[in-house]
This record gives C-alpha cells, structure tokens and sequence, in this order.
C-alpha cells in the first residue's frame, strides 16, 4: 500500500468519524433528557434493557 492510499484512507475515516460520533452523542442526550423528563424515571416500553 503505498501513502497516498493511506493518507486517503486516513482522511475518511476522520470525516465518517467527525459525522458519526456526535450523532451518537446526540441520541444519547436526547435519551438522557427524556428519562429525566418523566417523573417516575421509568424508560420507555420500546427500549432495550
């Protein structure tokens, strides 16, 4: 494998990276600020255990 192929390589992964991880921070506080919203701190019947 010669560099440019690494170095392409490299620079997608970082951008799927960029694109990806602060989705699934994203989903994690919106799950986070719903449980909170409840009153009795149930989750909700479609989640998984």
């Amino acid at each position: 494998m010669d560099i440019p192929s690494m170095i392409m390589g490299a620079a997608i992964a970082s951008i799927l990276w960029i694109v990806y991880y602060p989705s699934t921070k994203l989903k994690r506080l919106k799950q986070l600020e719903e449980e909170a919203a409840r009153p009795d701190g149930a989750s909700p019947p479609d989640a998984a255990p």
